[in-house]
């Protein structure tokens, strides 16, 4: 009785949380925004319609201006500017390839997409893709650490590249605490596995949203740029720590949440690194080293490092 009870006070509290804004919404007079009728009176006699209007106009104005100067230039998720793409043009002298051969397929390949126009940035995340792909391997096969699959961990390399590594990290931690609250709360539920991972993204929602709130308070300029996708890749790791939450102890969650966000981390300084950068662009070949490295690690049937330092007293 006394868990119906609990349980029937929260959905109200749920309810009223949905329904008290809609009320509140509804009693503003839509008409005084001159969304719906032009014709209709939007204004009083102390203000005019021109001073709400020079007062949207410079508010616009304030958020252009403040986006201009917060928009990065190196942001490898985006399409490089004219400047930086002259400047990858550059590079191509460090290794000319003008003729197509067999031995240089894919160094023509990639500078002859640059050349037209596919941007090099995209061309150099795909290209470090599954290099990080053989990181996670590595880390799971010999070194003996799990990881929450093989390609959220390069999903969240390329989200921090995205929103920055502040606004990242903010994030991150805001998401971190929501799993937490909810595999807390959502426990003493006794309702089926997906009802719950959806009531978890209530509390996932709010805490990103908090967490955006809080790096404008902070002067994050990189969050005005911001774009929904990295935002939602992080919540899906969230979302991923709370179905494991779910199903293993906190000493394991912890453990594949700490690998996963350390390899993203590694994932995001290989990605911002000016040197690989250059290397993967001008020898696009290296990635092809990822095969015999892999078929390596797959007929490894050894001890794991984590193993080897466990039972190393036996």
């Amino acid at each position: 009785m006394k868990k119906t009870y609990s349980t029937i006070v929260t959905i109200g509290i749920f309810v009223a949380l949905l329904v008290l804004p809609s009320f509140s919404f509804a009693q503003t007079p839509v008409g005084q925004f001159g969304f719906k009728n032009d014709t209709a009176p939007t204004t009083t006699e102390e203000q005019p319609a021109s001073s709400t209007a020079v007062t949207a106009s410079t508010t616009a104005a304030n958020i252009i201006s403040q986006q201009e100067i917060s928009a990065p230039s190196n942001d490898l998720t985006r399409p490089e500017q004219l400047p930086e793409k002259v400047a990858i043009i550059t590079l191509f002298q460090d290794r000319p390839v003008t003729e197509y051969s067999i031995i240089n397929t894919m160094a023509y390949w990639v500078q002859e997409s640059v050349r037209d126009g596919v941007p090099a940035n995209t061309i150099f995340l795909i290209l470090l893709t599954p290099l990080l792909g053989f990181l996670v391997s590595f880390v799971r096969v010999v070194i003996g650490l799990p990881t929450l699959d093989m390609l959220v961990p390069i999903a969240l390399a390329f989200a921090f590249v995205a929103v920055g590594i502040n606004v990242g990290l903010l994030v991150l931690g805001a998401i971190l605490i929501a799993s937490y609250i909810s595999k807390k709360s959502l426990s003493k539920f006794k309702i089926m596995f997906y009802p719950k991972r959806s009531l978890s993204m209530v509390l996932l929602a709010i805490s990103v949203f908090a967490a955006l709130t809080i790096g404008v308070g902070l002067h994050f300029d990189r969050i005005l740029s911001v774009s929904i996708f990295p935002i939602l890749v992080l919540m899906l790791l969230g979302d991923m720590i709370v179905s494991v939450q779910l199903h293993k102890s906190s000493f394991e969650t912890f453990v594949i949440t700490g690998t996963t966000i350390a390899i993203g981390l590694i994932g995001y300084f290989m990605a911002t690194s000016n040197a690989i950068q250059g290397t993967v662009i001008l020898y696009p070949e290296i990635i092809l080293l990822v095969i015999p490295a892999n078929l390596a690690i797959g007929r490894y049937f050894g001890l794991r490092i984590l193993e080897l330092f466990r039972f190393n007293k036996i």
